[in-house]
């Protein structure tokens, strides 16, 4: 209990005055992808993924994914678009919830590599997500696990799913990651440390993907709530040194929620 509260402490410190830039931090944010030169546009309208989303939304029907299962379903549409443009091999999900993001990116990993193993999920979240009893996916009336999702659509194989703090998992010595979704605790202090050590974690030309993202800390939807942290903690790695630019995905092709094609999802590169 007293080490978790040491923990605590030094991560609110963090949060205040933002981590320290050393050379070799600054290398690695700088061998992160641009993303101020993506052609958002080109990527939703590529045939070949507009097609294969045809296939993909009737593969995934039969789950029952609802729309209150987490990731808005537009939200979800575009990380499958985004897995098939990029061709990530190896993928960490931070928070996993009900499994409906975790579903799209394994779909998509698995289109972006037919016939090859390449493609590998690795999703932690704080909570087991696939508890019979206490897990989300129960809560919200779903009729299988996130593990169990996985086993419908044949893809067991391709994704692991563990129980930790993902910081304590991104200090872990291990194979790079080609793209991170950070989509979990998105209190300022926990996002602080997540980002550089995500950046840490990352193959050269990888990418961030950050959820909740709000510019300007603004609304996105009607209903007018914004999750701060994700933009603040951006703002203040910038402030300290860090090399990072965020690329919001601004408006969609398709719905989101709310009526709007508004998402909150954000590319996160090198400057």
């Amino acid at each position: 209990m007293a080490l978790r509260r040491i923990r605590r402490a030094l991560e609110n410190l963090v949060a205040r005055v933002g981590p320290r830039i050393t050379p070799a931090a600054r290398a690695t944010a700088d061998s992160a992808a641009e993303v101020d030169k993506l052609d958002l546009a080109a990527i939703w309208r590529d045939p070949e993924i507009v097609t294969a989303w045809s296939a993909a939304e009737r593969r995934v029907a039969p789950l029952g994914l609802s729309a209150q299962g987490g990731m808005n379903p537009g939200d979800r549409r575009a990380l499958y678009y985004l897995v098939r443009y990029f061709r990530p091999e190896r993928v960490l999900e931070v928070g996993i919830l009900a499994g409906a993001s975790t579903v799209h990116l394994a779909v998509g990993l698995a289109d972006a590599w037919p016939n090859s193993a390449a493609g590998r999920l690795l999703t932690v979240d704080i909570a087991d997500v696939n508890d019979p009893e206490r897990g989300a996916w129960r809560r919200l009336g779903l009729a299988q696990s996130p593990r169990q999702a996985m086993e419908r659509l044949g893809l067991g194989g391709m994704v692991e799913f563990r129980v930790a703090r993902s910081l304590d998992l991104l200090a872990q010595p291990g194979e790079p990651f080609d793209l991170v979704l950070l989509d979990g605790d998105h209190r300022l202090e926990t996002v602080m440390a997540e980002i550089p050590a995500s950046l840490g974690r990352l193959r050269p030309g990888g990418l961030l993907l950050l959820h909740d993202y709000f510019p300007q800390l603004r609304p996105l939807w009607p209903r007018g709530r914004v999750i701060d942290g994700p933009a603040r903690a951006v703002r203040r790695l910038q402030r300290a040194g860090w090399p990072i630019k965020v690329r919001p995905l601004g408006e969609l092709p398709w719905p989101t929620k709310e009526g709007s094609r508004r998402t909150s999802l954000a590319l996160l590169g090198r400057e």
